[in-house]
């Protein structure tokens, strides 16, 4: 316990200010880069449990999930992030071209490699598009806003903890005993409270609470992604909580979702590079979830109720 806490507080010294300093968001990206090559291969070694790739093949897959990664974040403008924190993205299906080539290049490898079969390209496409497509969501995120991206890890963050802790204190019906034992309904529902609440009181007044240290002056979460005149603010006010629980459900799936993977094939932890934490899968595998599905929900909503006038935040 005492060796989680310290590297819990490292990683936050580390990675705070990246998240909320616009000036290095550069660094953040190529830190993103880093750890979306190291999860790839952290998801190859769970594999190799079972069959070993080539050295090659391990290059291959890693080098496409960055590529996957890259692929996905368009237009962007360095201007924009170092004078407001915000970026022009054009978040669409630009990089399916990119998507489709490498899928085509992992099943091409079946035939220039003896030992790469068809079961390989299945893990070597999920490693890609779960890695790069999870990693580009959380730098894009970061990208339109530095508030999206402080929501996205307050609702996983503290979702994850109190689930813990609830579940230590009242914790007495398995929620998924095969995947996770420890896990309970009670814990869940514990962590979705409290991380819902937290969430939605910054989704809903920090920009009371922080004014303009997350980025331009906005009053909601949703200010500059949609028409806010078109719903009102009790319209605001609904959506801002269903997303925030769903954020926090999402979440708490996508991390039984790595225990599923990390139980079928006999491993602990996926890594070992944050002491106490295990590796970056495990200490990110609830933000990755929630990162795609926020960014979805974020481009949806963008899209059903554009902004009235001027350019809108997601291109």
């Amino acid at each position: 316990m005492k060796q989680r806490t310290i590297t819990g507080i490292l990683i936050l010294a580390i990675f705070l200010p990246l998240i909320v300093v616009s000036s290095l968001f550069p660094i953040f990206q190529f830190m993103m880069i880093i750890l979306c090559g190291v999860a790839s291969w952290e998801m190859i070694r769970m594999y190799e449990t079972e069959k070993k790739f080539s050295p090659y093949m391990k290059v291959v897959i890693m080098c496409c999930s960055i590529v996957l990664y890259l692929a996905a974040l368009v237009e962007w403008d360095p201007k924009s992030i170092a004078g407001q924190g915000l970026s022009m993205f054009n978040i669409n299906l630009e990089f399916l071209p990119t998507t489709i080539i490498v899928v085509l290049v992992l099943f091409a490898c079946t035939v220039f490699s003896e030992n790469f079969d068809g079961t390989d390209v299945g893990k070597a496409v999920t490693t890609v598009l779960y890695t790069g497509i999870g990693f580009s969501s959380i730098t894009i995120l970061r990208s339109i806003g530095t508030r999206f991206i402080v929501y996205l890890f307050i609702i996983t963050v503290l979702t994850d903890v109190f689930a813990y802790f609830t579940g230590m204190l009242l914790g007495k019906h398995k929620m998924a005993p095969k995947i996770s034992p420890k896990k309970t309904w009670e814990g869940a529902f514990g962590g979705t409270i409290v991380a819902s609440i937290i969430g939605c009181c910054f989704s809903l007044f920090y920009g009371v609470l922080f004014g303009d240290f997350f980025g331009p002056a906005k009053e909601t979460l949703l200010d500059g992604i949609i028409n806010i005149e078109k719903i009102g603010t009790v319209g605001v006010v609904l959506i801002l909580i269903i997303l925030t629980i769903l954020t926090s459900i999402i979440s708490q799936i996508g991390d039984l979702v790595a225990s599923r993977l990390k139980r079928t094939y006999g491993i602990k932890d996926f890594g070992s590079c944050f002491p106490g934490h295990g590796g970056v899968l495990d200490r990110l595998d609830s933000a990755l979830f929630a990162s795609m599905f926020l960014l979805s929900i974020i481009k949806i909503l963008n899209y059903l109720l554009p902004l009235a006038q001027g350019p809108s935040l997601l291109g």
